[in-house]
């Protein structure tokens, strides 16, 4: 049978980045922990750059120097947080090598190595394919297939899911293995590091002085960062799950927000524009601004098409409750990081 005791030593990708950073703090307060081996391509953030239980390693993971370390230390959880979301304009194979090369790389250490007893991938739910038909009554669950293949950050999403499943089904199956799809990621931390631009209906919606919305009707889901770290510290800490096995939880609470939401709540009206065009428009800021908008490969069909997930199934599973909802994003509900300097690291 499975035995887990919480783990003394994690290792956490992305370390620098807004969801891995998160991470890296709050773990670090459990008395449990001992260190916490961050590693990213950028520098420390401030908010990590005081803590005694940190050994950063500036890297990129399609390197071999961050196993030196990480091999030293014996990390007994992995998370893997690290994503190049945007799109590299001119520069698709340092993306690959950034998001599949270097998952690549990360699951086979985490394979090999025994001292490794969990991984957690954080996922996202555009690996489901944004489709013009998808029926509003019947979300996509755990259960569906993905499919996506145009949109580039969900498409090397799934690719990595597909490559650490394989991975999976050739060990002994001696881990535990999480994949977690998170929808769009909201909170005050966000906010004070100035990136809600990685997201064009947010972008748009508060450049333009009408919110644009297409003929289906676009739809988003968002998760607070609150629920993202505690849905990953359950895992991190918690024995879950079916022992060693692989496991697959949507993380995104039910409710979504609508052009129509975000109108009224900006006070701005709604203009409905066809996809065609749409896509036109947003292939012309990609090149016009030299891929500083997000508007590259396939966001135009994510802005357009509805993608509605169910998020229920790890409540079901673990009796984990969202501390917050989608529409919470239209609100200023605070949080963990509510206070904390708004350096842009």
């Amino acid at each position: 049978m499975f035995q887990f005791k919480p783990p003394k030593i994690i290792m956490i990708t992305g370390a620098a980045g807004y969801i891995g950073a998160i991470l890296c703090d709050q773990f670090s307060k459990s008395p449990d922990v001992e260190q916490i081996i961050a590693i990213d391509r950028l520098s420390i953030p401030e908010l990590l750059k005081d803590n005694k239980k940190i050994i950063w390693i500036t890297a990129n993971l399609y390197q071999n120097i961050w196993k030196i370390p990480a091999l030293i230390n014996k990390p007994e959880v992995v998370i893997h947080a690290a994503w190049q979301t945007n799109g590299l304009f001119g520069n698709e194979e340092l993306q690959t090598k950034l998001n599949i090369e270097s998952s690549q790389m990360l699951f086979e250490f985490a394979f090999k190595n025994k001292f490794v007893k969990k991984l957690i991938f954080l996922s996202d739910i555009f690996v489901y394919d944004a489709a013009a038909d998808q029926d509003s009554d019947k979300p996509f669950d755990e259960s569906d297939e993905p499919k996506e293949t145009e949109y580039v950050c969900g498409r090397q999403k799934r690719e990595v899911e597909n490559k650490l499943r394989h991975l999976f089904d050739q060990s002994d199956h001696k881990k535990q293995v999480f994949v977690l799809r998170l929808s769009s990621i909201f909170g005050p931390r966000r906010n004070k590091l100035g990136i809600g631009i990685s997201d064009p209906r947010v972008f748009f919606s508060t450049a333009l002085p009408v919110v644009v919305d297409s003929p289906l009707g676009w739809t988003e889901q968002y998760v607070h960062e609150d629920d993202v770290t505690d849905a990953v510290a359950m895992f991190t800490f918690s024995q879950v799950g079916g022992g060693e096995s692989y496991e697959v939880y949507i993380l995104s609470p039910n409710d979504f927000v609508t052009a129509c939401d975000m109108g009224e709540n900006i006070k701005k009206r709604i203009i409905k524009l066809p996809a065609a065009l749409i896509r036109v428009l947003f292939s012309f800021a990609w090149y016009l601004s030299g891929g500083k908008l997000p508007t590259g490969n396939g966001w135009w069909k994510v802005f357009c098409n509805p993608l509605l997930v169910d998020g229920s199934k790890i409540t079901k599973s673990f009796g984990f409750e969202y501390l917050y909802k989608s529409k919470d994003v239209l609100k200023d509900v605070g949080g963990r990081y509510e206070n904390t300097p708004g350096l842009v690291e």
